[in-house]
């Protein structure tokens, strides 16, 4: 999902060796202050490639991210936007790409030279007191200063840098598959709580649909009592059921609460400001069966799932450390370059006065460091190294086969769904036909109300069980899509 490039060659800075001597000297204002001597990103290496979470909006504003009141009814497409944006998570793994990215920049920096200048001043005074040759005494106070940079190129160290640099390039591939990952699970989860809002919406208007239902049965039954036809007992029932009804729309309203705050936590907003969803009847079309085989969609998977890229690379930087621990225990080849400028002076002998004086020495040099014996240390190092890479070698197959039953189950799932869905359409349409045959024998006195009452029961549930197939057949569409490492639903 995302990529990461790098200067193929580090770029050296230019520093000019006259204003870092005087940066160190003083901080009155001169030309040398102009220079930053911390650079944003010198070398680019904090544009990763990653999406930020407002890049993953479709909104066309300006800023998509802006926490701002949600409309009246809340779309799946607002709500996974705003989800995306300000879930902690997300913010978490977008900061862990950053410190990532900036070890790449410490990695890189090794292929750089390093300067480093100094500036002494002195205020000496020195006396030589000789008892049994006075002549010899001296007592003299001097100012001088001492002005030096030297220079510090790392030439060779037989693959120490570039494995040093790939073990951060790995991690950073990590770090942006952690944040797709993140990704992932916010919008599956958002998905997921917003259809069961939609859902405990929908099952509110079913509950008052059947309080209706079950106060018209009461009425029927309490004319027919009225008018003698019916025992006071059809009246109780009624009265019964239709208490029931309330209570079961009461608890449909508290339900509905609580997962539309839910859904306001996901999205960033206070818990009481989403106040409703679409519908799931409303977004239902017509149902299509996943039409890639199982095979095809594991093989997806284990192409594309943030999990295995993240799992991957962290085997890969192991590896890169594993040989930046061994080379770490190789020879070096440096180059060195000094130059030193002082105003100290000089005596000439014993008891003779100081003299003004100025001592230049510059030197260049190739230094050869060749480690001999580090007590064992390196190969205790080196096995530790070796040890991680299996481990992370054993992660990614834990991975792969997470993955495959994520996807596995998921799959099933939304089978199982599709299935349902189609049964329940059959099952309300019976039930309401049920319902209304059971209705007009008990007002012809041809039923009594227990058949009614049950004709009702059976009514009130294969609206629930509808509702709730809809809703979990689009949830199991982007819980597939999930587990497949898409931001889309399957369907």
């Amino acid at each position: 999902m995302s990529t990461l490039k790098l200067p193929i060659s580090p770029k050296p800075w230019n520093i000019t060796t006259t204003c870092g001597l005087v940066l160190l000297l003083t901080s009155l204002t001169s030309p040398c202050l102009a220079w930053d001597p911390y650079p944003a990103d010198p070398f680019k290496v904090m544009n990763t490639g990653a999406r930020l979470p407002s890049e993953i909006s479709h909104n066309s504003v300006n800023d998509p991210c802006a926490l701002a009141a949600p409309s009246a009814v809340v779309q799946l497409a607002e709500a996974v936007e705003q989800a995306l944006c300000h879930h902690p998570q997300t913010r978490e793994a977008w900061a862990n790409i950053r410190a990532q990215a900036a070890q790449v920049g410490v990695a890189t920096a090794a292929y750089l030279p390093t300067v480093n200048a100094s500036v002494l001043g002195v205020r000496d005074h020195a006396t030589l007191q000789t008892p049994v040759f006075p002549t010899l005494s001296t007592d003299h106070a001097s100012t001088y200063q001492t002005e030096t940079i030297t220079l510090n190129w790392l030439l060779y160290d037989f693959g120490a840098r570039s494995a040093s640099l790939q073990y951060a390039k790995q991690m950073l591939a990590a770090a942006q598959a952690n944040y797709d990952n993140a990704l992932q699970k916010v919008f599956a989860n958002t998905t997921k709580d917003y259809y069961a809002a939609a859902a405990a919406q929908d099952a509110v208007i079913a509950a008052r649909e059947n309080e209706q239902t079950a106060k018209q049965s009461l009425k029927v039954a309490s004319a027919r009592m009225t008018g003698g036809v019916a025992a006071v007992s059809d009246q109780l029932q009624a009265q019964t059921a239709y208490s029931q009804s309330v209570i079961a729309r009461v608890k449909a309203e508290g339900t509905l609460h609580n997962t539309l705050g839910v859904l306001a936590l996901d999205m960033g907003q206070p818990v009481s400001q989403v106040t409703g969803v679409a519908h799931v009847d409303a977004e239902t079309t017509e149902i299509h069966s996943v039409t890639q085989s199982i095979q095809e969609l594991l093989r997806q998977a284990e192409q594309q799932h943030p999990s295995l890229r993240s799992a991957r690379a962290q085997r890969d930087a192991a590896i890169a450390k594993a040989e930046q621990v061994r080379a770490q225990g190789r020879p070096t080849i440096s180059l060195t370059a000094r130059a030193n400028r002082s105003t100290q002076p000089e005596s000439l002998g014993t008891g003779l006065p100081t003299t003004p004086a100025h001592s230049q020495d510059r030197y260049l040099g190739i230094q050869l460091d060749i480690p001999i014996f580090e007590g064992f240390g390196r190969t205790y190092q080196i096995r530790n190294a070796e040890a991680q890479v299996e481990v992370q070698e054993a992660t990614l197959a834990d991975a792969e086969q997470q993955v495959a039953k994520d996807v596995w189950t998921s799959y099933q799932d939304l089978k199982t769904s599709e299935e349902n869905v189609r049964a329940t359409r059959d099952l309300l349409e019976s039930a309401q036909a049920a319902f209304n045959a059971g209705k007009k024998r008990y007002q012809t006195g041809v039923a009594d109300i227990l058949e009614l009452l049950n004709v009702q029961t059976a009514l009130a549930n294969a609206r629930q069980q509808r509702i709730q197939a809809i809703a979990d057949w689009h949830t199991a569409g982007y819980q597939l899509a999930s587990a497949l490492g898409r931001l889309q639903s399957i369907q």
